[in-house]
């Protein structure tokens, strides 16, 4: 990842105003030094359960960077892995890394966080080993141990220069043993989690009820025995809130109307592509919503069946790699708030290549062009398949209408839209059984290396259900495993570059956009932009108001 510099303050109640001079509050609230300030923050991504053995979405990773901890994770605008939880962290050789703690960790309840901690919640993630979880980021661990009540020994299956990068990630987050069980994973429902971070949950409002049972509000207090990075808790090593009032709802469209009552203080990337134009049109410095803007981590695809059904055929997807046209769903319907996508790895990533725009160009191929190579892999025409996305965003139901109309407009193919209230129903109801031809995700960063774009999207037993198991396929996880022995990362150019054009030629996906961040807030709170980095933290604990 190239450096990322730390957005500027302009002043107390401007457009990205920061500092804590200008936004504390005089009361104190219940830890000593913090305002007593509760930041009511808006979402439409509740998240899925609250065991990082389980989660792999965005909404659960937001509330677990903020109520867990972990050994690293990345300073505000940073992005290399510094130490949280760990006091010293050190490959003592290509597969051992070795940490010691920080003395007398806690978690929120008093119990203590020591080794056997640390070694308890990587233990459990990789014995569950839950096929839809994020147990692949950590797959390269072979084993950990314990030395003393304070190190945590890795032990590694091959080299692995990434695993600091990868400790810093939601899945890695460390548990209370007492709470966790070390075989079973906790009921979606469950609440009565414990970490070690910067708040501890004090409660959680349902909506529903059994399977379409979720979350509609937690409240977050501040943690009382958090110790950490100082780098990572704000000027003089302090929060800007006392706490958190996170409430979902159910589209970005009602996130918006929430902030139009001034029901929240801040929306952070949950907006529509036009309400985030609309803002930025209307908006006066120091009244009214203020829109801030970061740079992104997350790029969207579409993945492809590669193992049965109609695109199990690569000559069909390359087909519809080459009709897809990025600019007009990035300048129409998003607006010019992302931008087209030539790689699954979003391009201010380090040996990101445009190997799809290589391959294809950067405009659509012509129909007659494409026709010509599908007849002559002897593909029937028109091609049918059926596209599942998530509902809830305006402009990603006008992008799969778009990716619809180009497709059919070539006379190739009748694409049928399939849509779902989330994606967590998509993934229910036909992702987990592989019943699907195609459908639409945003893969946002993990931790800030290509691996984590590469891995988990064309890997061995990748995230996205595509079964890609081929010859190229077999290449790419060769190619993999290489590169993760490279160090410093930008001398694995040439082996990210080979993997790149073997997913190009092969497409068991397909990148269409990556994100720029955006966040709206009330005029009166600071902080902001302190959230909106490519590492995909979440530091609510950044956030304060002016005083009133």
């Amino acid at each position: 990842m190239s450096a990322l510099k730390r957005l500027a303050a302009l002043s107390c109640v401007g457009l990205i105003a920061t500092t804590t001079a200008c936004g504390s509050a005089k009361s104190t609230g219940p830890v000593a030094g913090v305002p007593s300030v509760i930041i009511k923050v808006g979402s439409a991504n509740p998240y899925s359960t609250l065991d990082p053995a389980q989660a792999y979405d965005v909404g659960a990773w937001a509330v677990f960077y903020n109520v867990y901890q972990s050994l690293l994770s990345y300073p505000p605008g940073g992005n290399t892995a510094e130490f949280d939880a760990a006091q010293t962290c050190s490959f003592t050789d290509p597969e051992t890394y070795k940490c010691t703690l920080r003395p007398n960790l806690k978690f929120s309840n008093g119990d203590p966080l020591n080794a056997d901690a640390v070694k308890f919640s990587i233990d459990r993630v990789l014995k569950i080993d839950d096929p839809n979880g994020a147990v692949s980021i950590l797959s390269t661990i072979k084993s950990v141990e314990t030395s003393g009540s304070d190190g945590v020994i890795f032990h590694l299956k091959s080299a692995d220069a990434t695993l600091p990068d990868k400790l810093t990630s939601g899945v890695a987050s460390i548990v209370d043993p007492k709470v966790f069980s070390a075989t079973k994973e906790a009921a979606t429902d469950f609440t009565g989690i414990v970490g070690s971070g910067r708040y501890k949950i004090d409660s959680v409002t349902f909506t529903g009820s059994g399977s379409s049972k979720t979350p509609s509000e937690v409240k977050l207090s501040l943690n009382p025995n958090y110790q950490g990075n100082p780098q990572f808790q704000g000027t003089a090593g302090t929060a800007r809130n006392s706490g958190i009032d996170l409430k979902y709802y159910a589209s970005q469209a009602d996130a918006k109307t929430a902030l139009d009552n001034k029901d929240v203080d801040v929306v952070i990337q949950d907006l529509n592509a036009s309400d985030i134009v609309n803002m930025q049109a209307s908006q006066q410095l120091g009244t009214g919503l203020q829109v801030s803007n970061g740079p992104g981590g997350t790029v969207r695809v579409m993945s492809l069946n590669t193992v049965s059904g109609p695109l199990s055929n690569p000559a069909v997807r390359r087909a519809i790699a080459a009709l897809i046209d990025r600019n007009a769903i990035a300048n129409t319907d998003f607006q010019h708030t992302v931008a087209p996508a030539y790689t699954i790895v979003p391009s201010s990533i380090t040996n990101a290549t445009a190997s799809f725009a290589n391959l294809y160009g950067r405009n659509p191929e012509s129909a007659s062009k494409v026709r010509t190579e599908l007849e002559g892999a002897g593909v029937s025409l028109p091609v049918k398949f059926t596209l599942s996305y998530g509902k809830g965003d305006s402009a990603k139901e006008k992008e799969v209408a778009m990716i619809k109309q180009q497709l059919e407009q070539s006379g190739l193919f009748q694409v049928t839209l399939k849509g779902y209230a989330s994606y967590t129903a998509m993934q229910n109801a036909v992702l987990k059984t592989h019943n699907f031809d195609a459908f639409m995700v945003a893969w946002s960063a993990d931790y800030q290396d290509i691996d984590d774009f590469i891995n988990p999207l064309v890997g061995p037993n990748n995230a996205l259900y595509n079964g890609w198991r081929g010859g190229d396929a077999q290449n790419v996880a060769s190619l993999i495993t290489n590169g993760l022995t490279v160090t410093p990362r930008v001398n694995a150019a040439q082996t990210y570059k080979k993997i790149q054009n073997y997913v190009a030629k092969d497409v068991p996906v397909i990148p269409i956009w990556e994100n720029n961040q955006f966040a709206a807030s009330q005029s009166d709170i600071t902080g902001v932009p302190l959230t909106l980095d490519s590492s995909g933290i979440a530091r609510w604990w950044m956030i304060g108001k002016t005083d009133s």
